[in-house]
């Protein structure tokens, strides 16, 4: 791989810096994230100079304990609501971040990798765009294996198990439990250049999938905390008994439905005792979520009268060129067969469904769009509201792949 000189000045001016700051970080911080999260790594070795290197995604942190586990300087993609105001005034240049609008298309982001890769800096990412909702490896991209074939760079992927168990991404309180990351394959770019696409987007799957529930059953880990159900309504978003969307409650360490299903959310991650509950885990729910949004897609595109769903007390804002613009903050938004319709302040907003170009969610509370090339809205919940749904139902109606 070649690059311009003068893009290779820019690309790695402040990389020794940052790998001072690694170091740093690895030496005096790294020791109490370790404690804190409980976190044991396989010990490795990462041979190649520049690599990409891929991982599953369950913990904010993950990027933090690649680099512990790998011992090794990558820069990121990553959010790029981090890159900007003061988070990114200490942030981008501590840390070289390459910033990825979520719910946006990923040219710029690959532009980015792709030069910095060019330019000798290793490259982290975790190609599901997201953490996991369940504690299943969530859906890659097949662009993820092109990207990997046309930077002609060694691929590390590393994996992470019982992260999601320590903290689930909808829980509203950390777990005490372990958690591990390990170095899982490196290949070459002599062994890539003789796999064929099809051949490294399998590798990657394999190398990154994780399923929770049977690793805990594997090892037997425990996760204590309190109110370990509480949160869960951020992703159960359709009863498996009355099959309604957004009824699911939860306290302590309940979960139920008003229509009569109820479980217990015990510190192995399983459901305990409980009625009308057909589920031993949430991944098992999540899966049927899925599926039931993909085989009723004919019927649920058929409700152009009445929202399918619908949800109020949201802020809105308008993203343009990078910089929002806060146009209410008490925003309603409800989802039709054929689109998405955003109401506040007697103005109302309405995105064909086969206009929105992308769709995301961050943290648990807020969620991304684009309605056509040009308009981004992003929409954070002031109270425990299901954003899960809107993207499953986003990607059921406009035919895409979710499972």
């Amino acid at each position: 791989m070649t690059v311009d000189v003068s893009d290779k000045g820019r690309i790695i001016r402040g990389v020794a810096f940052q790998r001072m700051v690694y170091a740093l970080c690895r030496t005096f911080v790294g020791p109490f994230v370790n404690i804190f999260l409980h976190v044991r790594y396989k010990p490795c070795k990462v041979r190649s100079r520049t690599f990409l290197c891929l991982g599953n995604h369950t913990q904010n942190l993950d990027p933090a304990l690649m680099v512990i586990g790998t011992r090794r300087h990558m820069r990121f993609v990553a959010n790029a609501s981090l890159t900007k105001g003061v988070a990114g005034f200490f942030l981008n240049p501590l840390f070289g971040i390459i910033p990825r609008e979520k719910g946006a298309k990923g040219d710029a982001a690959i532009a980015l990798i792709e030069a910095n890769l060019r330019a000798g800096v290793s490259v982290g990412m975790f190609p599901e765009g997201n953490r996991t909702w369940d504690g299943e490896t969530e859906y890659i991209s097949p662009r993820t294996a092109s990207l990997v074939k046309d930077t002609g760079v060694a691929l590390v992927t590393y994996r992470f198990t019982g992260g999601y168990l320590l903290r689930p991404r909808w829980a509203l309180h950390k777990r005490k439990g372990p958690m591990r990351g390990e170095l899982v394959h490196e290949y070459s770019p002599q062994e890539l250049s003789a796999m064929t696409a099809g051949q490294v987007y399998a590798a990657i799957c394999r190398d990154l999938y994780v399923d929770a529930y049977a690793e805990q059953d594997l090892h037997g880990d425990r996760y204590k905390g309190k109110a370990l159900a509480e949160g869960l309504q951020y992703a159960a978003y359709l009863c498996p008994h009355c099959l309604r969307f957004g009824t699911i409650a939860t306290s302590g360490n309940r979960v139920s439905c008003s229509c009569g299903l109820s479980a217990e959310y015990l510190d192995t991650g399983w459901f305990g005792k409980g009625e009308n509950m057909p589920f031993d885990n949430f991944a098992q729910w999540n899966r049927f979520q899925k599926k039931w949004v993909r085989e009723h897609g004919e019927r649920l595109r058929a409700m152009v009268d009445e929202p399918i769903i619908s949800d109020d007390g949201f802020e809105l804002t308008l993203i343009e060129n990078g910089t929002g613009r806060l146009l209410s903050g008490s925003a309603s938004v409800a989802v039709f067969g054929d689109r998405l319709e955003l109401s506040f302040d007697g103005r109302k907003i309405v995105c064909p469904i086969s206009g929105i170009t992308g769709y995301g969610t961050f943290l648990s509370r807020s969620m991304y769009f684009n309605c056509g090339e040009s308009l981004r809205y992003q929409m954070v919940a002031s109270k425990p509201v299901s954003i899960l749904k809107y993207y499953a139902l986003w990607r059921g109606l406009s035919g895409r792949e979710y499972m």
